[in-house]
């Protein structure tokens, strides 16, 4: 692995982490009151979705800190021939990077407006 490599592959982790981490994170923040205030037929709230936002929030944490982990190892062996990193990591990093990447370029060029933050919850 080239030393170049291991800087270009580390960019690309870190925008992972960056997308795993500050979008489901900005949802969280902004839609937590509102799936509070959903109730199902008989009136009582829907806890059982709220613990699986929670659940889905901290599997993408998790994600994140992967890679942030896979980042910083794909700086620091970059001289290695062997990087020790998955190419399942390699993989899924690149692969939803660019859906992503490519899905929020889209939705700008629709409707003007980045996708993910523009997103706002229906008033309480």
């Amino acid at each position: 692995m080239s030393s170049t490599k291991g800087f270009a592959w580390s960019f690309v982790f870190f925008l992972t982490a960056a997308i795993y981490g500050s979008i489901p994170t900005h949802l969280i923040v902004n839609y937590w009151a509102w799936l509070g205030t959903l109730r199902d037929i008989s009136g009582e709230p829907v806890y059982t979705l709220l613990l699986f936002i929670l659940f889905c929030w901290i599997v993408a944490l998790l994600i994140t800190l992967i890679y942030i982990v896979a980042g910083i190892r794909a700086i620091v062996q970059r001289k290695n021939e062997d990087s020790g990193i998955s190419k399942g990591i390699y993989r899924y990093g690149m692969v939803s990077t660019i859906l992503v990447v490519a899905f929020m370029i889209v939705w700008f060029i629709l409707f003007q407006e980045i996708a993910f933050f523009s997103m706002l919850p229906p008033p309480l």
